[in-house]
């Protein structure tokens, strides 16, 4: 094979790999605001047709934000916060998580992934420390209106302010309420369970001296905490509506309105998530930014005259298939692995398969790296087999190189002649390698932002597969896999491709130094098998030089 096509295919696999690293760095500043101009003609539908894909009549605007509105008279506004009444802290350990609850708001100060630890070997915080509101904040007509009710103490209800969940208790439940002297009545109710990232909530707002059934208002989610570090994978909102999974980012200062079967909503970021789960799926979400990098969720929920308050579930933790699949079935979509998620998805299950029989992810992901590499052996054959004849015929192709290097023309004409001979398409050990890319990016994506392999440990001083090595002896040991590799392919005659060859694995160990070593040690395996077959070729007696 030309090693032009060689050195474009090793090159077109590093830019692939090594682009997200490079882009985010660069322009990192600035992605919010290139993401906005593409979200537009989405906001734009989302404000202006219903979930039926049919236009909406145009709304008269009513007090305040119709998407969220309360009859006047509820005596919300003229509310003052009971600044002055000291909250109420309630915890509650599921076993997975440590959740703090505030009386003052009746909203979430703290939530705590106990099984998942940051870099100071803390407890993953959910809770985002930069958002102006709180979890499960309550929101109104106006800023003023629920400003004043999420900073206002509500009465509390719970087993003690200390819960402790296990198998003989197994569940908790805490009402926060607020009410007015005018009449009007919110109330909160949450349940916890042992061993669980979700709790059941109902929330419903009543006023005995007016009808406020039909009236609406919104159960909001902002900033979600996590990841502090940048990640390559997609972080914002998410949405699952009308079977249809939209990631759009809002600007600063505009909202993104969906509405009409709404499975769920959320936040996601690389291995965390959080997600409303409204009982009925005929809702609206409002999505927002807020702050710099944080975005806001908004469930909006119905005030109710009769009948059961609205109902919902709320998930807040990894985003592992084994937790989000106890929710839905649908709601293991949360989990994208970009424009290849259908061959990641199943390369994922195949690789957990594998870690029920190894109880280890760095043997399962070598394991699926054999295995991959069985698939494709006969493209791959065929490609060594391709490059081997071209290694063969490098001294007649020289010899007519030099002899005609004066006429192109008449050189391309021999040369296509030889390879008619001997029966070698120039292209034939390129094409194989390119029918693999996809699958290498697909595992490339699987490896980088499943959860799984955060902590987890593979042998030696490899404690965590989602980290780089941190000797960087396996970023080495693939580097000089790759040199072996250039060794056994056709040498070219040109001087300068030859060099450029030589570093491509100076190139590839450079990169890899900061890559998840999960990732590093597919490539290595990878690697290994292909010097293992290109020597087994190489050697081979019915691959002996053509007469």
């Amino acid at each position: 094979m030309d090693k032009k096509v060689v050195m474009g295919v090793v090159l077109g696999i590093a830019l692939i790999v090594g682009w997200n690293t490079w882009y985010y760095k660069r322009y990192g500043a600035t992605i919010e605001q290139n993401r906005a101009a593409r979200a537009q003609s989405a906001k734009t539908f989302s404000k202006n047709y219903d979930g039926k894909g049919e236009k909406k009549p145009s709304a008269q605007p009513q007090s305040g934000d119709p998407e969220l509105f309360l009859p006047s008279g509820t005596g919300i506004g003229e509310a003052e916060p009971e600044t002055g009444i000291s909250d109420n802290i309630i915890t509650v350990d599921t076993g997975v998580t440590k959740v703090l609850l505030s009386s003052r708001g009746g909203v979430l100060t703290s939530l705590q992934l106990l099984k998942y630890l940051d870099k100071d070997g803390k407890p993953i915080e959910l809770v985002s420390r930069f958002a102006m509101f709180k979890p499960l904040t309550v929101e109104f007509a106006t800023p003023e209106s629920t400003q004043k009710v999420n900073s206002s103490v509500f009465s509390v209800k719970a087993p003690s302010d200390y819960i402790t969940l296990a198998p003989h208790n197994p569940s908790a439940e805490i009402i926060f309420e607020y009410s007015l002297e005018s009449g009007f009545r919110l109330k909160k109710k949450l349940v916890f369970h042992n061993d669980s990232y979700r709790f059941d909530l109902e929330v419903n707002i009543s006023h005995p001296g007016m009808d406020v059934a039909g009236s609406t208002f919104g159960l909001m989610w902002p900033g979600l905490g996590g990841d502090i570090e940048s990640s390559y994978s997609y972080e914002g909102p998410v949405v699952l509506i009308r079977d249809k999974r939209l990631t759009e980012k809002p600007d600063d200062g505009e909202k993104m309105v969906y509405e009409g079967n709404v499975a769920w909503t959320g936040l996601t970021k690389k291995y965390y998530c959080m997600a409303f789960l409204p009982e009925s799926e005929s809702s609206k979400v409002i999505n927002r930014k807020v702050g710099k990098k944080d975005y806001s969720t908004t469930l909006q929920l119905v005030a109710r005259k009769k009948g059961p308050a609205n109902r919902l579930s709320v998930y807040a933790g990894p985003k592992s298939h084994e937790e989000l699949g106890k929710i839905d079935n649908e709601f293991i979509r949360m989990i994208n692995y970009g424009w290849l998620d259908f061959i990641s998805q199943p390369l994922y299950k195949l690789m957990d398969w594998f870690y029920k029989f190894t109880g280890n992810y760095g043997w399962s992901i070598i394991i699926l790296t054999i295995i991959i590499k069985i698939i494709f052996y006969p493209l791959s054959h065929k490609s060594f087999k391709s490059m081997n004849k071209m290694k063969q015929m490098q001294p007649h192709m020289k010899m007519i190189q030099q002899r005609y290097k004066n006429d192109k023309s008449k050189m391309n004409e021999e040369l296509v002649a030889l390879y008619k001979k001997h029966k070698i398409n120039p292209l034939g050990g390129c094409l194989p390698m390119v029918m693999q890319i996809p699958v290498f990016i697909a595992l490339y994506r699987v490896l980088l932002d499943s959860i799984e392999l955060k902590g987890a440990h593979f042998i030696f001083w490899i404690t965590d597969l989602s980290l780089k090595d941190p000797y960087y002896v396996s970023p080495l040991l693939m580097g000089l896999s790759m040199f072996l590799q250039q060794k056994l392919s056709p040498a070219g005659t040109d001087p300068m491709q030859k060099n450029l060859m030589l570093a491509m694995p100076v190139i590839f160990t450079i990169m890899f130094l900061n890559f998840p070593s999960g990732l590093v040690i597919y490539w290595l395996v990878n690697n290994v098998l292909s010097i293992a077959q290109q020597f087994h070729i190489s050697k081979s007696k019915s691959e002996e030089a053509p007469a």
